[in-house]
C-alpha cells in the first residue's frame, strides 16, 4: 500500500492505493484500500483517470479483458496527475 495525496473533485485528500491498473484505452485505475466498505465479490473502489477523474466503485471482471498493465509494485508507478505519493518516514 502507498498513500497518495491530491485534489479530488475540488477537495484535498489522501487515499491508500493498493494496486494500479491501466486499460487499452489508457484509462488508469488506482485501486484503493477501503476496509470499512464491504462490497460484493469483484468490486473495488478506485480513483479513475479516464474521460473524467472520479472516485467510485469498479467491477473488475468487466475491465479485465481490457487490462494491459496491472501491478501492486507502486514504487514503479507515477502518481495520478495532480496527485503525489506521500513518502513514508
Amino acid at each position: 500500500m502507498k498513500k497518495m495525496i491530491g485534489n479530488s473533485m475540488g477537495e484535498q485528500g489522501t487515499i491508500n492505493v493498493v494496486e494500479h491498473i491501466m486499460t487499452k484505452n489508457m484509462w488508469e485505475f488506482y485501486i484503493m484500500d477501503d476496509p470499512e466498505n464491504v462490497r460484493p465479490e469483484g468490486y473495488a473502489t478506485a480513483l479513475v483517470m479516464g474521460h473524467e477523474t472520479e472516485i467510485g466503485d469498479v467491477y473488475l471482471p468487466e475491465i479485465e479483458p481490457y487490462i494491459v498493465s496491472r501491478t501492486t509494485r507502486l514504487d514503479e508507478v507515477f502518481p495520478a496527475p495532480g496527485w503525489s505519493w506521500v513518502e513514508s518516514n
